[in-house]
Formats: structure tokens, C-alpha cells, sequence
């Protein structure tokens, strides 16, 4: 049954758990119980059409599981994801899930791992469009594909070559032109140019802008460096061990950081401008998923950790879960 809302994804209460006991007999002959990571636990928040929200924290926070999650590369072991009215994980939408697929795709992380190294760019973009029949002619096909090598910043000859005819950041503006040749409206984008040179990423950076402009895309930004997600998000989600602890918009969270995992992560980041400002890089490591600290998850790194912190995980409340910011 589709829904009413002015949201164009809705995530709510999403978990996911990993089972990563021992084998049967070791656990027997241990007397060890079953072990699970919660790699993420209990995560909502929603997107508009049109924006970009984006996910930060260090590795292990649980980013890249939610984003799996959404686009149905992973189960989910609890929550809801809903795209434009349709739950993707209740079995009851099965036929308009279907359709929703075409509608969303995903950005890999490694553009050498995400293209077949044995097929031409031309039948690596024009394979969504024979998978959900959006053309059939061969010739308009062909294209097409030329249509969306154009796009993304490359001349329609190149679809006879294969992948490794090109650069990291050739490959990625083919795996751009793949998704769009789905007619995707929700692109997942999981940590997109962080394989690629720092002089190739501002380039598939404002590739990503344009295109969304032109065509009105949605996207999911996951992403561990914040001067990326500074140029791209329009909201952006710090994740803390598979929870989110702050929500804002992208200017708010800059300029006023509100939750000190936040302050943290913005303090890390270099300098360029050279202002003169106090750093403090991130102190501590991220602990253990699989036994993770009481409470907030984040209090033995926290300045402010009081009792509390050790004993009650927070809710989140205006935007933070934090007890020294909402402390009622």
C-alpha cells in the first residue's frame, strides 16, 4: 500500500545485525554463546526530493550497512525503508518494489571492482535499460548509450572499449552513466571518489552536482571526509557505531556542532586556510561492535561523559543524542 508523505525516503528504526559466533562445536566444547555485531542499530531520518543527505563517521560506524540496506543489497533485520510511498522491506509491496528498483541504483565505492573488466562500457550502461525493458530497438540502444557517455564527459566512441582502457576516474563517470541509463530518481552513493586522486574527485564531485540539477536526482551520500560532504549535502548524519548522533543541515552542523563526536570529527579536519584556529584531532579508537561500551557508545571518548552517559544511551531529540546537550 503506498503512502502519503512529503518525504521522498523514509528510513525508520533500521537494524542490522550480523551473527559472528564461532562455529557449532567450538561454541559446545567453549560453552560460548551466539555473538552478534550491531552494525547499525536503530537508525531514522528521511530524505527530500531533490537533496542530498549524507552519512559520515569513521570506519566501522555502520555507513556503507545502511546503504545496502536501502537499495536492498543487504536485509534489514528490523526498521522500514520507504521510497516515494513504497516499503522496500515489507513482503506485502513485493509487485510495486519491483518497479521501484529501476527507480534507484547505487555508486560503488571501487569503480575497478564495480564494471566487468570482460565487457564493453556499451553493454555495461546499456544493460539496465535491456534488464527493465526500457528499449528494445538495438539501434536506439546504441544510442542512448552514446547519449550518456556524452553526459558524464566522455565521446560515444569509447563505448567499444573495455574497463581497463581507462582511469580511475574515467571508470566511475561510466558507472555515473550507468545508472542513469535506468532512469534512476534515488542514487545510493557509497563513498564515491574516495578510490580516486585528489585532483579527479572535485571533477566527478561537480559531474554528481550537474547531473542532479539537470534531472532532479536524490541522493544518499556516504562518506568518511567531510571537505567532500561540505561541497555536496544538502543534510548531512554523523553515525557513531551504528547510531546516528546528530542531524543538520550542512551549514548548521559546520558553523554550530552540536554533539562533541561532532566537534571531534571537525576539529580532525587540516587547516588549509590557515587561520590560526585550535585543533584537536579525534582522540581514542571506535571500540569493539561486537561488545560495545554501555550507555552511549561514545562516552569513554567524550569530554563531557558523566554517570549518566555509562548508564542510559540518549534519544535523539532536536536533531542530537547527546545528555549533555539535552540534559531533561
Amino acid at each position: 500500500m503506498a503512502r502519503k508523505s512529503t518525504a521522498f525516503t523514509e528510513i525508520t528504526d533500521l537494524r542490522r545485525l550480523f551473527d559472528v559466533s564461532k562455529p557449532f562445536l567450538n561454541r559446545v566444547i567453549e560453552r560460548q554463546p551466539k555473538q552478534f555485531l550491531k552494525a547499525v542499530d536503530g537508525v531514522s531520518f528521511d530524505i527530500k526530493k531533490g537533496e542530498t543527505f549524507a552519512l559520515v563517521g569513521e570506519s566501522g560506524s555502520g555507513k556503507s550497512t545502511v546503504a545496502r540496506m536501502v537499495v536492498g543489497l543487504l536485509p534489514v533485520t528490523s526498521g522500514e525503508v520507504v521510497i516515494d510511498g513504497i516499503s522496500m522491506t515489507k513482503v506485502a509491496d513485493h509487485a510495486q518494489r519491483q518497479k521501484m528498483r529501476r527507480r534507484m541504483q547505487m555508486i560503488f565505492q571501487d569503480p575497478y571492482a564495480s564494471l566487468n573488466p570482460r565487457w564493453r562500457v556499451s553493454r555495461i550502461i546499456a544493460e539496465p535499460i535491456r534488464a527493465f525493458g526500457l528499449m528494445t530497438d538495438n539501434a536506439a540502444i546504441e544510442a542512448r548509450v552514446g547519449e550518456l557517455l556524452g553526459l558524464v564527459g566522455l565521446h560515444p566512441a569509447d563505448g567499444v572499449k573495455f574497463p581497463h582502457e581507462f582511469s580511475g576516474g574515467q571508470r566511475q563517470r561510466i558507472a555515473i552513466a550507468r545508472t542513469l541509463a535506468a532512469n534512476a530518481e534515488f542514487i545510493v552513493c557509497d563513498e564515491p571518489t574516495s578510490a580516486l586522486d585528489v585532483s579527479v574527485q572535485a571533477q566527478i564531485l561537480n559531474l554528481m552536482r550537474d547531473l542532479q540539477k539537470e534531472f532532479g536526482l536524490t541522493y544518499l551520500f556516504i562518506s568518511h571526509n567531510l571537505a567532500v560532504v561540505r561541497h555536496m549535502a544538502t543534510r548531512i548524519g554523523v553515525m557513531y557505531l551504528g547510531r546516528l548522533v546528530e542531524i543538520a543541515d550542512s551549514k548548521t552542523l559546520f558553523s554550530n556542532p552540536r554533539h562533541p563526536y561532532t566537534r571531534m570529527l571537525l576539529d580532525a579536519v587540516p587547516d588549509i586556510g590557515m587561520t590560526g584556529r585550535q585543533r584537536t584531532p579525534v582522540a581514542g579508537e571506535i571500540p569493539n561492535p561486537i561488545n560495545p561500551p554501555s550507555g552511549c557508545t561514545f562516552h569513554p571518548r567524550c569530554p563531557l561523559a558523566t554517570a549518566r552517559c555509562k548508564a542510559e544511551a540518549p534519544k535523539m531529540i532536536d536533531g542530537v543524542a547527546c545528555h549533555a546537550v539535552n540534559p531533561n
